[in-house]
């Protein structure tokens, strides 16, 4: 039964539906009865129920069916679709800077700021340096 919080709700189309196995119909009843707030909304979903299934029939436009099943038209659509995705991608592209703007101060200036100022012993990034293991990537 898919409830949410203390109450029913899609449980309650479940029902209507009759969708709900036998264990959890008699949980949604239960609740039903003793829960005004879903029993209000039953009746509501029950009324627009009725009114949706009483509209009369829509005819689809005349050649409706025949151009949703034309692949040649699908296929133009995807292609056309695939053409302005690539031309989007281009002009995205196209704007961009050519290169990543310089970081100031330069990284490898605080580096050296860094080595030169920092103390073996006061700082937890420099005590982690002998947790390093020698990696070599030759066979």
């Amino acid at each position: 039964m898919d409830t949410s919080g203390d109450h029913a709700a899609d449980a309650l189309s479940g029902l209507l539906d009759a969708q709900l196995a036998a264990a959890d119909e008699q949980v949604v009843r239960a609740h039903l009865a003793g829960c005004p707030a879903c029993a209000a909304e039953l009746r509501e979903v029950e009324t627009a129920r009725s009114w949706v299934r009483g509209l009369p029939a829509v005819e689809p436009p005349f050649g409706f069916y025949a151009r949703l099943l034309d692949t040649r038209r699908r296929r133009r659509w995807a292609v056309a679709s695939l053409a302005a995705a690539a031309a989007a991608s281009v002009a995205f592209v196209g704007v961009l800077p050519a290169r990543e703007a310089p970081v100031k101060p330069a990284v490898a200036t605080l580096i050296r700021t860094h080595a030169v100022t920092a103390s073996v012993d006061g700082d937890p990034v420099s005590q982690l340096a002998t947790a390093g293991v020698p990696v070599s990537f030759r066979p």
